[in-house]
């Protein structure tokens, strides 16, 4: 599977390895999933009041299962690291412990955005060193021991903070009632919020004289960070898919369409970056025309899928009243 968000990601893996339960539904809340565009029109995948709250709420309504921060932000860097060696080194073994990290400063780990900094979750746990911790990097589909002083020192960095706990015990099967009311509150069926934001911030950097048009491509440099949200999608498609018995023909087209979402995000980057580069405004015609097509493409996704909702909602009975819907 493809990175899509690595707080999903780890809390999804212990769902993952429960029979008879389905991790796809939580990926709902995914392909729009919150970000941040700050004062001065830069684009972020994380701010510092990044929460989880909605997939927090979510998770628990789905399986049952509560995530419960740690990370205290009240308090020092050193006390939440030394509160995170703490609760690693006892930690009982059906626990699940997350934390943020920079992995700018992990350069034998991957960083295929190539980004500084790069705020990430992992999960940890030790090893029969004392020296070396075990990571789980589910995002990346990547596991394995890492030098105990390097992974606290990624974690030591002033451009993270965060870390979460939740325990794989008494995983429950989600109601269909509950898939419901997660999809109907995730679907945005009339507006695409990622594309609404590099519409604005491109026509600041273009129209307001407190931006600088040669800054736009840096406004705009985690794009591709955000743009694989949009696999999100897949998930969704093959979990109505199944349940439908529909067309594999028909589901494999949709996934294209999916990819060329996502693929449309990195031609839109290169076109910001010779906007930025030669300062003509008459390319901004060449990127608008392409956040149009954007829009049309996720529209189309969107009431597809909504379709394929609807089919099964007729087609699935309701299985208990979900009171905080």
């Amino acid at each position: 599977m493809i990175k899509v968000h690595c707080f999903v990601s780890c809390v999804c893996e212990v769902i993952k390895k429960t029979p008879g339960v389905d991790h796809r539904p939580f990926y709902f809340g995914v392909w729009d999933a919150d970000f941040s565009v700050s004062e001065q029109k830069v684009l972020s995948y994380h701010s510092e009041h990044t929460q989880h709250d909605n997939f927090k709420s979510w998770y628990q309504l789905l399986y049952g299962v509560e995530i419960k921060p740690w990370y205290d932000d009240q308090q020092s860097k050193q006390h939440n690291i030394a509160t995170l060696v703490e609760m690693v080194e006892t930690k009982p073994t059906e626990r699940n412990i997350m934390v943020m990290l920079d992995m700018y400063h992990l350069p034998e780990r991957e960083n295929k955005f190539n980004q500084n900094p790069f705020p990430h979750f992992v999960m940890l746990e030790t090893t029969d060193d004392p020296d070396i911790w075990f990571m789980w990097d589910p995002d990346f589909r990547w596991e394995g021991p890492l030098p105990k002083n390097r992974i606290l020192n990624a974690i030591n960095q002033p451009t993270v903070g965060g870390g979460y706990y939740f325990d794989a015990i008494d995983i429950q099967h989600t109601s269909e009632d509950t898939v419901k009311a997660y999809f109907a509150q995730s679907m945005k069926l009339t507006q695409n919020p990622f594309t609404d934001a590099l519409r604005q911030i491109v026509t600041s950097h273009l129209d307001d004289d407190r931006f600088v048009l040669s800054e736009l491509d840096t406004a705009l440099r985690e794009i591709p960070v955000m743009a694989i949200r949009k696999y999100a999608f897949e998930h969704a498609f093959a979990y109505f898919w199944e349940a439908l018995s529909l067309n594999e023909d028909e589901f494999e087209n949709w996934c294209d369409e999916i990819e060329s979402l996502v693929n449309g995000y990195t031609q839109l980057q290169y076109r910001c970056m010779k906007l930025a580069m030669i300062g003509n405004p008459d390319l901004a015609t060449a990127v608008f025309d392409l956040l149009d097509l954007q829009d049309q493409r996720e529209f189309a996704i969107k009431h597809k899928l909504q379709q394929v909702f609807e089919q099964w909602s007729e087609l699935s009975q309701p299985t208990s009243v979900l009171a905080h819907a």
